[in-house]
């Protein structure tokens, strides 16, 4: 059993910790805002001219892989038409296991340099996104800033749509600060001014 002083102290430590959610309730200015940084990133013109290179350099790959599949495809062909058994097939084996090897290698070491460069550009954009919201936060006095997804859409991928139900922000009334970070971002220069 709880003695009376030790129910007065939980009954302090209660009313200490529901004093400030009945400030922040009455206080209709809680400094907390919510941005949906999927919007933003879709809609940064900066960091889509960022990723237009790396686009680029994603179809050179493809094409690229389409010239050496036709290779591989061609010497298939040739191990048909050799003799079973022959010198000539053990020969043309080697040479196909070779090249969907070269290939294999080739794919892998490319999308892991591209992979690399979208890394880089991502956090190039976020730290443009962050000194904005930082700039805005500043400006409004405002404290905290949660990331919020857009509701789910019937079309929508599965994965998006799974994104976004398990939102952590599921209401907000004039909080959402996404259209101003992203006017921000785009009213600057590419130079960065």
């Amino acid at each position: 059993m709880f003695s009376p002083r030790s129910l007065h102290r939980l009954a302090v430590i209660a009313i200490c910790c529901l004093l400030p959610i009945a400030a922040v309730a009455q206080d209709k200015s809680f400094p907390v805002a919510v941005i949906n940084l999927d919007k933003v990133f879709n809609n940064y013109k900066k960091h889509a001219l960022r990723l237009q290179p790396l686009r680029e350099n994603a179809k050179e790959l493809d094409e690229s892989v389409q010239v050496r599949q036709v290779e591989i495809e061609t010497t298939l062909n040739q191990l048909r038409k050799a003799m079973p058994g022959s010198q000539e097939q053990v020969r043309i084996q080697q040479t196909l296991l070779k090249l969907q090897n070269d290939l294999r290698i080739f794919v892998e070491t490319e999308r892991a340099k591209l992979q690399k460069r979208e890394v880089g550009i991502l956090i190039t954009t976020q730290k443009d996104v962050d000194e904005q919201i930082k700039k805005i936060c500043q400006d409004r006095g405002l404290k905290l800033v949660l990331r919020q997804n857009s509701a789910a859409d019937e079309s929508q991928p599965l994965p998006e749509i799974l994104k976004n139900l398990n939102r952590d922000v599921v209401y907000q009334d004039g909080l959402d600060i996404t259209d101003d970070v992203l006017n921000a971002l785009n009213e600057k220069k590419p130079d960065g001014t």
